[in-house]
């Protein structure tokens, strides 16, 4: 049903998937280090308050 063409996928494509991964790692880290921050830590949009933690005292934060 089906004819199998020999195209060398991953052996021209390789760079574009470790590019991706290492966009989506970083986007990661850069989205956890933003919302841990003095800025957007108290947030009501802030990931946190779904898990029912309280609102961080920035005066005492150190």
């Amino acid at each position: 049903m089906f004819k199998r063409y020999p195209t060398p996928v991953l052996k021209t494509y390789w760079p574009f998937f470790v590019a991706g991964a290492v966009v989506y790692c970083a986007m990661g880290s850069l989205t956890e280090t933003m919302l841990k921050s003095d800025e957007y830590i108290n947030d009501p949009r802030n990931p946190r308050f779904k898990r029912g933690e309280k609102p961080v005292d920035l005066k005492k934060k150190d």
